[in-house]
């Protein structure tokens, strides 16, 4: 019903995937028992109604069941994605079955994403869930949202890079926002244990390669950092660690790892992965002194952390030789395979942080914006972390999931 709506906008894939969409949120659903008394809570509230959600989070199956509980407490909702990692069978499956405005599609360009992003922001929600800054960007920096801006009651961020924009490239906010990646179990269970394994598993996934005996280089060692080198350790690799900080070199030599600088460590590695939330981690010079024969690939939020068009330059020749992996021959005869496009490499090669750790993530996104529904117009504006009941309350529910027998 409705897709015969004059104002129900959207722009997917193909509606006809729906049912695949509808089986893959099966699957995830009943492995959420988090989320799902959540949705138990919100349905019985109702504390949504009347509210419209704007949303840029990665559009997969784990993010449609997070949905279906904001739709039970009566929210209205816009939703886009990141480059290469929307499931275009989830997002038909929002359109179609729960009246959801999707604007996502795998094949999406960087720029599309930046469209799509002012899509949502012209329904002019009340609340915001971003990833990366990028409503954030466009809401209070573009006079051409004023109107929508001044609407916003509060709003979330999910992501390191996110938080970075919204300190360092922001300086006049007008509504308070709570940065996800600021909590304790974001930053410790999500980080830590769900990205470690999701980007080892997408790496695996879509390059059938061993890693045991590797050597293998992660660029930034935050949390995320941390989480993926310990995987990879856990499966054999021999692990360097390069970081800008030297507090976090010391970090990383205390707990058993080699720590190197780029121009040390990038002639000699098999895998080389960015996950620093910055752009330009891996700068044109940096490229070419890749060994012949290296996999590259993205762990961060945006393809900006590696410098495509550097890689580009350095190159003669470019193809497709797998559907997550692009090989560039290089002018000096070297042979570089990139994954995922440089997009999240977990999610555009493989389905994103394991069900358990989204069923932790999004329930504190949950309650973070019921937090934001009833309080956020007497909240400071700016970034903000989540309060620490919240964190608790997450923290328990999520423990009596995992042990209950």
């Amino acid at each position: 019903m409705w897709l015969n709506m004059p104002d129900f906008t959207y722009d997917i894939e193909d509606i006809d995937l729906a049912q695949q969409g509808l089986k893959r949120m099966d699957w995830v659903r009943e492995r959420m028992p988090v989320l799902h008394g959540i949705k138990e809570d919100f349905t019985r509230t109702k504390l949504f109604d009347g509210l419209r959600i704007g949303i840029c989070l990665h559009v997969e199956a784990k993010t449609g069941v997070w949905l279906e509980a904001l739709a039970g407490g009566g929210a209205q909702i816009a939703i886009t994605g990141s480059p290469g990692t929307a499931q275009d069978e989830v997002a038909a499956a929002l359109v179609a079955e729960y009246g959801i405005q999707v604007f996502a599609r795998k094949s999406e360009t960087f720029d599309r994403h930046l469209d799509y992003a002012a899509r949502v922001l012209a329904t002019e929600p009340d609340l915001i869930v971003d990833n990366g800054a990028d409503i954030h960007m466009l809401a209070l920096t573009n006079p051409d949202f004023s109107r929508a801006k001044s609407k916003i009651i509060g709003a979330t961020e999910e992501t390191t890079t996110g938080g970075f924009r919204l300190r360092e490239e922001i300086t006049a906010h007008v509504f308070p926002t709570i940065v996800i990646n600021d909590s304790r179990a974001k930053r410790i269970i999500e980080n830590r244990y769900g990205v470690g394994q999701s980007v080892v598993d997408g790496i695996m996934r879509c390059s059938n390669l061993l890693i045991g005996g590797r050597r293998t280089t992660v660029i930034g060692y935050g949390y995320c950092g941390q989480g993926i080198a310990r995987a990879l350790r856990g499966l054999g690799a021999h692990v360097t660690i390069v970081d800008i900080d030297p507090l976090t070199r010391l970090e990383a030599h205390t707990e058993g790892y080699t720590t190197a600088e780029l121009e040390e460590a990038l002639p000699t590695s098999d895998f080389v992965i960015t996950v620093t939330g910055r752009p330009d981690a891996l700068r044109r010079e940096h490229l070419a002194l890749l060994k012949d024969g290296a996999v590259l690939c993205n762990a961060g939020m945006f393809e900006t952390e590696i410098d495509l068009p550097g890689l580009r330059e350095l190159s003669v020749e470019s193809n497709p030789i797998m559907p997550d992996i692009r090989r560039f021959s290089l002018e000096n005869g070297k042979t570089i395979y990139l994954l995922g496009e440089a997009n999240s490499v977990n999610l555009s090669a493989g389905d994103g942080n394991p069900i358990e750790i989204m069923d932790l993530g999004l329930a504190m996104q949950s309650l973070s914006l019921a937090y934001l529904a009833s309080k956020g117009r007497t909240l400071p504006a700016g970034p903000q972390n989540v309060p620490g009941e919240i964190q608790n309350e997450v923290a328990v529910r999520t423990l009596r999931a995992w042990t209950r027998s």
